[in-house]
């Protein structure tokens, strides 16, 4: 059941990356964005605890 499961969204993200492919990329940018906000952030904290 695991493998169906994991075989069936990797299937799910193909068809999506291959139909819609704009909207793909904007998701990855948008994860991409988050990620670098959250290092930022994270930057700061630790700037402003050593100081």
């Amino acid at each position: 059941m695991d493998k169906i499961v994991r075989y069936g969204l990797i299937a799910f993200v193909i068809f999506f990356v291959v139909s819609f492919p704009a909207s793909a990329a904007s998701i990855i940018e948008r994860a991409i964005d988050g990620l670098e906000s959250v290092g930022n952030s994270l930057s700061d904290f630790v700037t402003d605890a050593v100081l």
